[in-house]
C-alpha cells in the first residue's frame, strides 16, 4: 500500500529569533496546500535528549512519554498519536509519526487536503543534520535580520538577551549556524533578509516558492497563513497583517545611542559583511546615566523576566487539552 506521507515535503525556517520566522512561515503557510504550524523544537530535541543511537532506534513509547511531557507540543492544542505499540522506530518511522501530528493539527484547523509543512522553529538551523536525517527531502530558509532591529524587538521579552551587547553576540552566534548551513548545502538552503521581504515581499516570496516547489499565490503576501498560540500571540501581535515597511527603522528610536553603539563596536564588521551598514551615530563619550542606571537595574531587571518566563511557561503548560480536540491518529493508521 502507498504510503501518503511519502509525498509530503518539508520546509524548515531558522534563524535568530526575532528575526522574523514567524512572518515568512504565516505567509508560505497561505500557500496552496501548505501548512504552518507553531514552532516544532520538539521534534529534535526529543531525539537529542534521549540520546538516540538510529542505529537502533526510537522507542514508540519512550517517544509517547516524551511528546505528552514537552511544552511545546502542549501549545499545539493536539492529542499526541497513539504509540503505534512497542518497538524501535527508525528515521523514516519517526517522520512519519511527527508527520501524523501535522495532520491532527492541520485538521484542528480546518485543513483536510495538504502536502507542505512549513515550520518556522528559529532553532531549525541549529541542528541541520539531526533534521535532515529525519526529513531528507527538507529544504531550509535561513532569514536574517539587522541585529539592531532584532535586540530591539528581544530586550522586552521574558526571554533571551538582557542587554544590547548580549544581543549582538546572540545575533551572531545564531548568523554562524545559517552561514556554515549555506555554505555546506546551497542546493538545500536559501538565504533571506527580513528587509527584502517588508521591501520586495512579491518577488522575494517569489523566490522562495520557486526554491521549495510552492505555488505562489496573491493571498500569501497578507501573510494570514498561520494563527499563532495563545502563548506567543502577544509577541506575534503582528501576525496576519502583512509585512510592514514603516517598522524597518524602528530601532532608531526604541534603541539608546549607547546600545546602537555597543552593537556597532561589537559586531559592527559581521554586520556589513551581512549587509548592514554603521548608523551614522555621533559616537558617545563617558557613560551617560541613564546607562548607568540601566546597569545597576539590569540584575534586578534579569531576575524579574526570569521568573515572569516561568511563571507564563507554568501557566500555558497546565492548559487541559479542549474536549472537542481532533481524535487521536497515528502514522500506522494513515497508511
Amino acid at each position: 500500500m502507498t504510503n501518503p506521507y511519502d509525498q509530503i515535503r518539508t520546509v524548515f525556517i531558522g534563524g535568530c529569533p526575532r528575526s522574523g520566522t514567524t512572518l515568512l512561515g504565516a505567509m508560505l503557510g497561505a500557500a496552496p496546500r501548505c501548512v504552518a504550524t507553531p514552532e516544532s523544537q520538539f521534534k529534535q530535541s526529543i531525539p537529542s535528549d534521549l540520546k538516540v543511537d538510529w542505529k537502533r532506534g526510537l522507542g514508540r513509547d519512550d517517544f509517547q512519554r516524551a511528546l505528552k511531557k514537552n511544552f511545546r507540543f502542549k501549545l499545539w492544542g493536539i492529542h499526541p498519536p497513539h504509540s503505534g505499540g512497542a518497538g524501535e522506530m527508525n528515521p523514516q518511522e519517526y517522520r512519519e509519526a511527527i508527520l501524523s501530528l501535522i495532520d491532527v493539527y492541520a485538521l484542528k484547523e480546518g485543513m483536510t487536503d495538504w502536502g507542505v509543512w512549513i515550520d518556522h522553529t528559529p532553532e531549525n538551523i541549529l541542528e541541520p543534520l539531526t533534521i535532515m536525517k529525519i526529513f531528507p527531502e527538507a529544504k531550509f530558509i535561513h532569514i536574517i535580520r539587522d541585529p539592531r532591529a532584532v535586540a530591539a524587538s528581544i530586550l522586552k521579552l521574558d526571554w533571551g538577551p538582557d542587554s544590547a551587547g548580549h544581543a549582538a553576540r546572540f545575533w551572531a552566534e545564531k548568523l554562524s549556524y545559517g552561514q556554515a548551513l549555506e555554505l555546506a548545502y546551497p542546493d538545500q538552503c536559501m538565504r533571506v533578509h527580513f528587509e527584502d521581504i517588508v521591501k520586495s515581499p512579491e518577488e522575494t516570496l517569489r523566490s522562495v516558492c520557486d526554491f521549495c516547489g510552492i505555488e505562489f499565490v496573491e493571498g500569501i503576501l497578507s501573510g494570514g497563513g498561520f494563527r499563532p498560540p495563545a502563548y506567543t500571540k502577544r509577541q506575534h501581535k503582528l501576525i496576519g497583517s502583512g509585512p510592514d515597511p514603516g517598522r524597518l527603522d524602528a530601532w532608531r528610536s526604541r534603541l539608546d545611542p549607547w546600545e546602537i553603539q555597543d552593537i556597532e563596536n561589537i559586531i559592527g564588521g559581521l554586520m556589513e559583511i551581512s549587509g548592514y551598514s554603521r548608523s551614522s551615530l555621533v559616537k558617545l563619550s563617558g557613560r551617560p546615566w541613564n546607562r548607568r542606571l540601566v546597569q545597576r537595574l539590569r540584575p534586578f531587571m534579569t531576575y524579574l523576566r526570569k521568573k515572569r518566563h516561568q511563571f507564563r511557561k507554568k501557566y500555558y503548560g497546565r492548559i487541559r487539552l479542549a474536549r472537542n480536540s481532533p481524535s487521536k491518529v497515528s502514522h500506522i493508521e494513515k497508511t
